[in-house]
């Protein structure tokens, strides 16, 4: 909900340093499960398609928006139980694929919990009158094989997905952090900044294996530094990006594509939503 970039990011991130991964699992949907398509989509997929149960509620704005109290969003729906499955290619750790579930809901926000093939991260989530925050970076704590980094972020400003988007809208996220990191048995403090600047393009119709769907084209730049201290050694590492987002009202995003740079080493990287489940 990348975010959601942040968190897409530092994902890329563990998955470069940790070289062994094993193959990424292809992740079936779940059995009789029905995809919710929002009004403005024409749907590609098979099976039945139906509203999400939750009318939508047409803001101050005159845009619909869709969610809980305070996390209403025109873009991205905040319903418990929503799951969003996505497979990547083209990034350092090659082909792999993963899931975005909203478990908990509460008045002021809620947990996106994402699932890699041998990864987890729970993330939480503000809601507030300009839209939704994400408090942390990829999650409090990060694990795979014998790596864990736990973070946490005591300075966030700006806004991750505003509560409505219109073409021409341009907004800021910045979060810094504080963590420890430990890999291998050694333990090291971890610091850093992620600032992202976003850029609302406009609508254009894309297709993903997910669907057809009529979308608001966002540019996300975005400068991830990181530095860790292991045993007296200090080890900077800087990761840049230029990627566009597809954000469809009532159903979340649906793709990603872009460039990115890790430690000087370029890649080119697509993300695209391969199912997901509104209740």
């Amino acid at each position: 909900m990348e975010h959601k970039p942040a968190m897409i990011f530092l994902g890329l991130l563990l998955l470069t340093i940790i070289t062994a991964c094993a193959p990424p699992e292809n992740i079936p949907p779940p059995q009789n499960s029905i995809p919710n398509v929002a009004p403005t989509t024409t749907a590609s997929i098979t099976g039945p398609v139906h509203t999400p149960t939750e009318a939508a509620i047409i803001s101050s704005g005159g845009m619909p928006v869709a969610g809980p109290g305070a996390c209403a969003n025109a873009y991205y729906p905040v319903r418990e139980g929503s799951m969003w499955a996505y497979q990547s290619t083209g990034s350092p750790a090659g082909v792999y694929s993963f899931t975005d579930t909203i478990t908990p809901v509460r008045n002021d926000g809620f947990t996106l919990t994402s699932k890699f093939d041998n990864l987890t991260r729970t993330q939480e989530w503000s809601c507030g009158p300009n839209g939704l925050v994400a408090l942390q970076l990829g999650g409090g704590a990060l694990t795979s094989q014998n790596l864990k980094l736990e973070i946490q972020a005591p300075n966030i400003s700006g806004v991750s997905i505003p509560v409505e988007i219109k073409a021409g809208d341009q907004w800021d996220y910045v979060l810094g952090f504080t963590g420890k990191m430990d890999l291998a048995g050694s333990s090291g403090a971890a610091e850093g900044s992620d600032k992202s600047h976003f850029n609302a393009l406009g609508m254009e119709s894309v297709t993903v294996p997910a669907g057809t769907f009529t979308a608001m084209k966002i540019q996300v730049d975005t400068t991830l530094d990181i530095n860790v201290t292991v045993q007296g050694v200090s080890v900077p590492v800087t990761f840049s990006s230029s990627y566009i987002y597809w954000y469809v009202q009532g159903a979340g995003w649906v793709k990603a594509s872009g460039t990115g740079n890790i430690g000087g080493d370029g890649f080119s990287e697509t993300i695209e939503l391969q199912w997901y489940n509104i209740p």
